[in-house]
């Protein structure tokens, strides 16, 4: 019976001292999360901030919501759960995420982190595409969005899947980098088309399969995105 005993407490000790070491990692994550605010000096937090671009001719071009909104001295600007509306003619395109950065507090780059999703309505074809990806940067002056990471695009026939992005979306032309696969429905039938790179014109619907990579574009975006988000 003590031999029972000891086994089962030992037993229990092991799972304890698992549980804090695994819990230690987690406080050691959270603070590594948190190091390029903490070594900010907070200016203001705003919850549920709610911001707007208003053009020349008073039309809205932006809109702009959020759990909360911390800004630094530095104008560094941390976003909890953003909620970003773009208005483009007929065209509107919702990009949301966890949590995303504007370094400089001006909204011209913005680094949107963890469940990055882009929504793109036309309610006059009644076309929809919508993008998933895990990091992605933001160049809202260029209508820009490119990420290194994997994405996964789905319109109303297809899904397509593959490895670093650049969406303009302005052109409406997206560049999906490398090693995609596009599955297509018609009907009953699942069609499977595979290439180094593929661009998809939002606009006419059409896509373009390449041979070749592209590698430079890529090598590029990577470089950012590593630095952005501290990746290795």
């Amino acid at each position: 019976m003590f031999v029972t005993l000891s086994i089962f407490q030992r037993c229990l000790m092991i799972k304890f001292n698992l549980f804090i070491t695994f819990f230690s990692l987690l406080l050691n994550h959270s603070s590594f999360a948190d190091d390029t605010t903490n070594q900010r000096e907070l200016k203001n937090k705003i919850y549920n901030f709610s911001s707007k671009n208003i053009d020349a001719d008073m039309s809205t071009k932006w809109e702009l919501t959020g759990l909360y909104l911390e800004k630094y001295k530095d104008n560094y600007t941390f976003l909890k759960n953003p909620k970003l509306k773009l208005f483009n003619s007929n065209l509107i395109t919702n990009i949301s995420s966890e949590t995303a950065i504007d370094p400089r507090g001006n909204m011209d780059e913005i680094y949107l982190k963890s469940n990055v999703f882009v929504n793109r309505d036309n309610p006059s074809t009644g076309d929809n595409v919508k993008l998933y990806t895990s990091y992605a940067i933001f160049y809202l002056q260029k209508n820009l969005i490119e990420t290194d990471q994997d994405v996964t695009i789905i319109t109303s026939d297809s899904t397509t899947t593959g490895n670093g992005l650049s969406a303009n979306l302005d052109s409406g032309l997206i560049t999906i980098l490398s090693d995609v696969e596009r599955i297509v429905s018609n009907g009953d039938q699942l069609q499977t088309i595979k290439g180094n790179q593929m661009i998809y014109n939002t606009k006419t619907g059409k896509w373009l399969v390449k041979n070749k990579p592209a590698s430079e574009l890529k090598r590029n975006i990577e470089n950012k995105v590593t630095t952005t988000f501290n990746l290795n």
